[in-house]
């Protein structure tokens, strides 16, 4: 029996779980690189021939797809993992499953899917879960509802998850916590309440000395528009876009979600050229990432901006595009594409 092979082959697999935990257990900001990290560390553990580790790295690996914009890919491998955990009654990794599902269901445009899986990855919490992941799934949960049109329900997730961050002095995490909740308030029409938590957020970030991220400026863009001051709220999104250009990209759907909120204040401008200009692009980032869920709100805003103006032939074309989003196939990205084509032949019909 050769005992120093042995006792390499268990060093490099606990160097490797290790590895893998960093991975899973932080907020990355440029998913980018997270994905060729988790691309390296699934080569490792293919190397080990350990197959739990394997699936760990497979995981990171999906969820960096997915946040890259491959969000169909991500959707096509994420069942075989969640199998794999659930037959060997690993709840940590079913529980870290059902996360990332409910962050692909919620991209592919399935608020209820969504709402499932991560109140499935809460109920698996147990004794054997990260700090991470009692802030991060309870957050996950809390969106999820808020998704769902329920911030009732969301609130004391949103609450614990703060409440959590604090105690465990997560403040990086708070930080996120604190920003989901107030953007989730803004959706509900509660502004004020909105208002109140990015309060809390940029008290936060003040006192730790913290530059707050894209996702944290593009709240407080939308809680300007909220409250009319679109010219405030452009230069906000404008530094927001910046800032979320020079960190790397940080998931699928940001950018888009970005190009909305701009266009919002600049329509609130007046700035008609400036809004259709980033509703283009926010459309393309769409239709190449398979953003369904966005791709409907961007043509509700395009039928918004046209009606506006008078344009009444292009607002009715960009109804039917709402429709046509709405009722789409969920992940091939070519059914996505085609939107714009029949899109833009109704637009040519009509005229």
């Amino acid at each position: 029996m050769n005992r120093p092979g042995v006792d390499r082959s268990a060093a490099d697999a606990e160097q490797l779980s290790a590895a893998l935990l960093a991975l899973e257990d932080r907020v990355i900001v440029d998913a980018a690189a997270g994905y060729a990290t988790a691309l390296h560390l699934e080569r490792r553990a293919e190397t080990l021939g350990n197959e739990a580790l394997l699936m760990r790295a497979r995981l990171c690996l999906i969820d960096m797809l997915r946040r890259t914009g491959d969000v169909a890919g991500a959707a096509r491998q994420i069942k075989d993992v969640e199998a794999w955990a659930r037959k060997r009654g690993d709840r940590r990794l079913q529980a870290r499953s059902h996360l990332v599902w409910a962050s692909i269901e919620r991209l592919s445009g399935n608020p209820a899917r969504s709402l499932g899986h991560a109140l499935s990855a809460v109920e698996l919490l147990d004794e054997t879960a990260t700090v991470h992941m009692q802030i991060w799934h309870r957050l996950r949960l809390a969106d999820a509802l808020a998704e769902n049109g329920d911030m009732d329900a969301a609130r004391p997730p949103y609450r614990r998850a703060e409440e959590l961050a604090r105690e465990l002095f997560e403040w990086e995490r708070l930080t996120v916590v604190l920003n989901n909740w107030a953007y989730s308030e803004y959706e509900a029409g509660a502004y004020p309440r909105a208002g109140e938590v990015a309060r809390r957020m940029q008290g936060h970030a003040a006192a730790r000395g913290y530059h707050l991220d894209a996702d944290a400026l593009e709240t407080i863009g939308a809680i300007q528009i909220a409250n009319g001051e679109y010219a405030e709220a452009e230069q906000t999104m404008q530094v927001c876009i910046a800032r979320y250009k020079s960190a790397g990209a940080n998931d699928a759907d940001e950018m888009a979600e970005y190009l909305l909120t701009l266009a919002r204040a600049q329509r609130g401008l007046g700035a008609t050229g400036r809004a259709l200009a980033s509703l283009d692009a926010a459309q393309l980032q769409c239709t190449e990432r398979g953003l369904r869920r966005i791709l409907v709100r961007v043509y509700q805003e395009k039928a918004e901006l046209h009606a506006a103006q008078g344009e009444h032939t292009e607002a009715l074309a960009a109804k039917r595009a709402v429709l046509a989003a709405r009722e789409a196939p969920l992940s091939p990205r070519r059914n996505l594409l085609g939107l714009i084509v029949r899109g833009l032949r109704g637009l040519r019909a009509v005229g």
